[in-house]
């Protein structure tokens, strides 16, 4: 099965800016062109995107503004933005990381260094997804332990014996499995909660 090619969302007012990017891209990633935040928003409610090139300043609803929705926003949160923009200097890449963007590119663009962010950026996104695939087995087993289905409770603690996630927090697994092969199933919830809200607040933005 072929896997699905990335889809990178390019927002810009410069449509020239708009079809280099295009032109770097296309053949790697799946390009989405969008020459406002309002046409933007339009293309992230309506399609899958993984990555938001955005650049930071625009007529209307500037870029910042549209970082601040993409942040804001649950169904969104996650998704990588890179700004774009010529206003390279220091103070301005450290405002924007934190305001939410996870990387910037200065222009004029270099293909190789936009290709390498978007890589680095969309990697980083992967081990967000691990940890949201780690709190979904977490809550079945706290789940499946409330309910005493002793019989999903092995089922489940096998699946997350097979998680390497770090090691802080694969020690933590390790005892929640001990806890739930004992029936001890208050501990579990318990720690599960403790363990699920520590792991939401290390990947919120800083």
């Amino acid at each position: 099965m072929t896997e699905r090619k990335k889809t990178i969302l390019a927002i810009d007012d410069d449509i020239t800016i708009l079809n280099s990017i295009r032109a770097i891209l296309e053949g790697t990633y799946e390009v989405s062109l969008a020459k406002s935040t309002d046409i933007a928003r339009t293309i992230l409610n309506t399609a899958r995107v993984d990555l938001v090139l955005l650049d930071m300043n625009m007529p209307g609803s500037s870029g910042m503004d549209f970082l601040e929705f993409i942040r804001q926003d649950s169904s969104h949160y996650h998704t990588p933005v890179i700004i774009v923009s010529a206003q390279g200097t220091a103070e301005t890449i450290i405002e924007v990381k934190k305001r939410g963007a996870d990387d910037f590119v200065v222009k004029p663009i270099s293909p190789a260094i936009l290709r390498e962010k978007i890589r680095s950026s969309l990697k980083a996104a992967s081990v967000k997804t691990s940890r949201m695939s780690l709190e979904l087995k977490l809550k079945r087993l706290a789940d499946a332990c409330v309910m005493g289905k002793s019989g999903n409770v092995e089922e489940i603690i096998a699946d997350l014996e097979q998680v390497y996630y770090e090691q802080s927090v694969d020690a933590e697994i390790a005892e929640i499995c001990a806890f739930a092969r004992q029936m001890e199933y208050n501990l579990v919830d318990e720690r599960i909660k403790a363990l699920v809200q520590s792991l939401s607040e290390s990947a919120a933005p800083q």
